[in-house]
């Protein structure tokens, strides 16, 4: 079996499990090319040696090792039919399914720290514990059942476990980062963002806290995230409304005013502008997928 989809093309979730020697000519050229998607990739490098890339930070990646690459990353992949393993796909539509105390992804370190370099290297015996959930997620491919969706899910979750445990343990972050590098601007930016997207959603505010120009800022982060810093703003103020939206059962007006909107009806607007649902439609949409 070359490629597994788990869901059809059209579908939200995605889950795909494919082995990187598998991978067309086409696609080895495409990413070496600078590139983002809209889903988590993870790259179990078992033989031979890669190169990964992104626009200010560059490594090899030797065998034994697992890189995991976020949505909205741009980078570049070196492939070639000398390396062998194993290549992830899915998004958080899969990962959030059936899961009622889910936790994002964007919140693992695994996938996003300040070094841009989210990797583990495993000895032999992670080797071959890894490879046993591997071999347990392809089993499961090969006798598609009313349970396989929920099986699969859980083994990823094992091995994202897997993954943090030993990435917590090797992770060193970086000690000397210049202030003045992009890659420090775009960490100290998303930082910010975090702690204050609920009271300022204007590139301006955040171009002051961080002493430069919001034509700047906005260079640097379509740059280093592939999107303008409005736009990065904007997607966790709605990133935040949905997860509200799905687990809470607050009014569109009580959501409105905790993410710092004084119109609720400029809220609605806005969220249907950029998701092309209404407040209500997310929540019965979302609602009726996961439960």
């Amino acid at each position: 079996m070359k490629r597994f989809n788990l869901f059809p093309e059209g579908d939200e979730k995605i889950f795909t499990l494919m082995k990187i020697c598998d991978l067309g000519d086409e696609e080895i050229v495409d990413n070496q090319l600078p590139h983002l998607h809209e889903f988590y990739s993870i790259f179990w490098i078992e033989k031979g040696e890669a190169l990964h890339a992104t626009d200010f930070v560059e490594y090899s990646l030797l065998p034994d090792t697992i890189l995991f690459v976020p949505p909205g990353l741009k980078h570049r992949m070196y492939l070639d039919k000398s390396v062998e393993g194993n290549i992830l796909l899915f998004n958080e539509e899969f990962i959030r399914y059936n899961r009622e105390n889910h936790i994002p992804l964007k919140e693992y370190k695994l996938f996003n720290n300040p070094d841009y370099k989210s990797l583990i290297v495993l000895d032999q015996t992670n080797c071959d514990h890894f490879r046993r959930i591997i071999d347990m997620i392809f089993r499961e491919i090969n006798r598609v059942d009313s349970f396989s969706q929920d099986v699969i899910l859980n083994l990823l979750h094992l091995f994202l476990l897997e993954s943090r445990r030993l990435f917590n343990q090797q992770y060193q972050p970086g000690e000397n980062l210049s202030a003045e590098t992009p890659d420090a601007t775009i960490i100290r930016f998303k930082s910010l963002v975090e702690d204050n997207y609920k009271s300022q959603k204007n590139v301006s505010a955040y171009a002051d806290m961080l002493r430069i120009n919001p034509s700047c800022l906005n260079e640097v982060s379509k740059k280093t995230t592939g999107i303008t810093a409005g736009e990065l703003i904007r997607n966790r103020v709605i990133d935040e409304a949905k997860k509200l939206l799905f687990a809470t059962n607050q009014s569109g007006k009580e959501i409105a005013f905790e993410l710092g909107f004084d119109d609720p009806s400029y809220f609605s607007r806005f969220f249907k502008k950029y998701t092309g649902l209404t407040l209500n439609e997310f929540r019965r949409n979302s609602r009726k997928k996961y439960h």
